[in-house]
């Protein structure tokens, strides 16, 4: 794609352009230095750069234009971070102030094949006439039980590891706590149990669903867990590590 030749910067600037141009019929200087938050020489500069390389008609004291080239690729950068602030919104349940930052964060990394299966996921998830929006609604309450709330549901409230143990082993493997293993044992991460605060200091650590990991001391009430990862040694206390479901290799 075209703003792929783009700094993160430029396709703000045209994001806004195209904005103040849907909304007030014209953009000018100061408008587009406001919302980008800069100085007016730092957005008159930026003018000056698209311009050269075509994105806008631009002279001093006048009306900021698109071009055709321009305007397309506005366009796609406004609907991609329109869908990216739907998708945080309406799948994740984010509240539409931190979805619009999100989507500003990820949007100038995502490449097409992974934008594309988000689309296909959302797709699937409202329209797909098996699920009937049900698979959505069951998420919300997964996430009101994460969250500490009260789910309606018996299923959710007995979803994390603390009340129903272990979920869906393989075939090679079998799945226990990590407060269950032993000195030198390896694993993989599968789930992060229920506790809100604990479940976000883990995150915080990296340890997430799929990370793999090396014990390298076992602790107890008064000692910490103390795992490889990655090359880097975290410790845990032991609350934590029994917050963390994974998966070991069957014994033969």
């Amino acid at each position: 794609m075209i703003e792929q030749k783009l700094s993160e910067s430029q396709q703000d600037y045209l994001k806004i352009v195209l904005n103040l141009i849907n909304e007030k019929k014209v953009a000018r200087i100061k408008e587009i230095a406001t919302r980008k938050d800069v100085s007016m020489p730092s957005a008159t500069e930026a003018m000056r750069r698209l311009f050269n390389e075509g994105y806008i008609q631009y002279s001093a004291r006048e009306f900021i234009e698109l071009t055709t080239t321009g305007e397309k690729v506005a366009h796609w950068l406004s609907s991609k971070h329109s869908f990216l602030k739907h998708f945080f919104s309406d799948v994740l349940n984010i509240n539409e102030e931190l979805a619009d930052r999100e989507a500003c964060a990820i949007e100038h990394h995502l490449s097409n094949s992974t934008l594309e299966r988000m689309i296909l996921l959302y797709q699937f998830l409202n329209e797909c006439e098996k699920n009937d929006s049900r698979t959505i609604n069951l998420f919300k309450e997964c996430l009101k039980a994460a969250e500490g709330g009260a789910p309606s549901s018996v299923a959710c409230r007995n979803c994390f590891i603390a009340r129903n143990f272990p979920h869906n082993p393989g075939a090679k493997t079998q799945h226990t706590l990590l407060a269950n293993l032993s000195r030198g044992q390896d694993g993989q991460i599968v789930m992060l149990g229920p506790d809100s605060e604990i479940r976000l200091s883990l995150i915080d650590k990296g340890l997430l669903p799929g990370s793999l990991f090396h014990v390298e001391e076992t602790g107890d009430a008064d000692s910490p867990f103390v795992i490889q990862t990655n090359g880097c040694l975290i410790e845990l206390d032991e609350e934590a590590a029994k917050m963390i479901e994974v998966a070991i290799e069957q014994p033969k």
